[in-house]
């Protein structure tokens, strides 16, 4: 199935019948085993089903474990407590002050809570509380069910196939950056907005949001080379490192700029990184042996300007700039050469 964007008009309003049939199966199934109160069932699927796969999973085992354990400590309350105004009111502030206690080990409690105020409260006055309380349960965990069923079988969007589309487009804009940098920095330290790379960092922590998804619920389900997509993750952090601390070098000096005497060198360092950069971002292969020669020209470059005593006439602090921004720009290089050098992407050189 081709990747459709999960904010897409398309996608909410498959999300919109996905979350319709949900809540309809679980309430026809509730009354089709005749349990009394079906709108549990309904509001339950309605309540777990979220756009992503991984989402639902994860809503689903929060909202069905958090409802066990809430079963279980209303069961104990039950049991324990006379039915009696007073002794329900008790029952019901002791169990729910230690679910809430308990939310600081696991978010599950706060779920739990509210099935104890269910299991505790709905029984109240009928004739066997702590059966009608577990019918309720039950319900819910119809509810579970069936928003769990529709989500992995209808229109299922993986936030795997959204994390490799978002992947290719986050390679691309680190390239985009690297260039703006780069050239910024080589025509005379030209200042750039230190707020520029704001953006990629905020897309940068979604991407990991969303991978950390994959890698506790969909994997589960699906086969997913999490290895990989980590590695690109990890990548992409690491870039994003080094073009913050190159924009802070390239704005660190205010004043008169100067010419690079490895402006060669580093233009092509900058041009074979972001060809590799766009390579991943366009899903061909690649060939790195470009970027392997051009660290080790710039490297080769610079000893030998420092053998010839070439940066001794520059004010430290132009030399603290320079190396803090080539340092960067030499160890994204060699980020990307071994993300490059990786088995899966690695082809012959022409």
């Amino acid at each position: 199935m081709p990747f459709l964007d999960p904010d897409s008009h398309q996608a909410m309003l498959r999300h919109g019948i996905k979350t319709g049939i949900a809540a309809v199966l679980a309430y026809g199934i509730a009354h089709l085993f005749q349990l009394k109160y079906g709108y549990w069932a309904a509001l339950s699927a309605v309540i777990v089903m979220q756009v992503y796969v991984a989402d639902s999973v994860q809503m689903c085992l929060y909202r069905f474990s958090g409802t066990a354990v809430g079963a279980a400590i209303g069961a104990v309350a039950i049991l324990i407590f006379p039915e009696t105004p007073a002794m329900t009111v008790l029952a019901l502030f002791l169990s729910v002050t230690f679910c809430a206690y308990m939310t600081r080990y696991n978010a599950r409690y706060r779920m739990a809570a509210i099935t104890v105020c269910v299991v505790v409260l709905a029984g109240t006055g009928q004739e066997d509380r702590l059966v009608f309380g577990m019918f309720r349960v039950v319900e819910i965990g119809v509810g579970v069910a069936a928003a769990f069923v529709v989500s992995i079988a209808l229109w299922p969007v993986r936030a795997g196939t959204a994390l490799k589309v978002r992947l290719r487009a986050r390679f691309d804009d680190c390239a985009r950056h690297y260039e703006t940098i780069m050239n910024a920095f080589l025509a005379m330290q030209t200042g750039l907005d230190p707020h520029l790379l704001k953006g990629l960092q905020t897309d940068i922590l979604e991407d990991r949001a969303l991978f950390q998804k994959v890698l506790h619920h969909e994997r589960r389900m699906y086969r997913e080379d999490t290895d990989l997509l980590g590695l690109k993750v990890r990548t992409l952090e690491k870039c994003c490192a080094h073009l913050q601390t190159m924009l802070q070098a390239l704005n660190s000096e205010q004043g008169q700029g100067y010419e690079i005497l490895m402006e060669c060198e580093l233009k092509e360092l900058a041009a074979t990184t972001v060809d590799v950069m766009r390579c991943v971002a366009a899903g061909c292969g690649l060939q790195t042996g470009r970027l392997a020669h051009a660290l080790e020209d710039a490297e080769g470059r610079l000893r030998e300007l420092r053998r010839d005593g070439a940066t001794r006439r520059f004010h430290l602090q132009k030399l603290v700039q320079f190396f803090a921004f080539y340092h960067s720009a030499q160890s994204m290089g060699r980020d990307i050469l071994l993300y490059g050098q990786n088995p899966v992407f690695a082809v012959p050189a022409a």
